[in-house]
């Protein structure tokens, strides 16, 4: 009997590295999709969908940041994504913010 990591071995690593990242991140998608049906909102095909999507953008951006600029482990960079992926709207509405003041900021300096 083989042992399983034999399997895993002739794999490539960067396959090994994105089916890593896609399952973290959709980690966090389904538990951020879990509190909102418990919260009474109704999951459907295209809810589930776009909360993917906008997990799995907002979780490439932080991998970015901590994997390619401040080079931190990958394990601790795939779960800072998974739980970036869970809190999406919340950075979302942060980002909206922040870029609200900037040209707030801007248009004032205009004027």
């Amino acid at each position: 009997m083989k042992n399983p990591l034999d399997y895993i071995r002739p794999v490539p690593k960067e396959w090994i590295e994105a089916a890593s990242f896609l399952s973290a991140v959709m980690a966090g998608s389904v538990y951020k999709m879990i509190n909102q049906n418990k919260k009474g909102i109704k999951i459907t095909l295209k809810t589930m969908l776009v909360e993917a999507f906008s997990s799995f953008f907002i979780a490439f951006v932080v991998y970015a940041v901590l994997n390619q600029f401040l080079h931190f482990n990958t394990f601790f960079t795939y779960m800072m994504c998974s739980l970036a992926g869970s809190m999406d709207t919340l950075i979302h509405s942060k980002i909206e913010a922040l870029i609200d003041v900037a040209f707030n900021a801007a248009k004032n300096k205009i004027e």
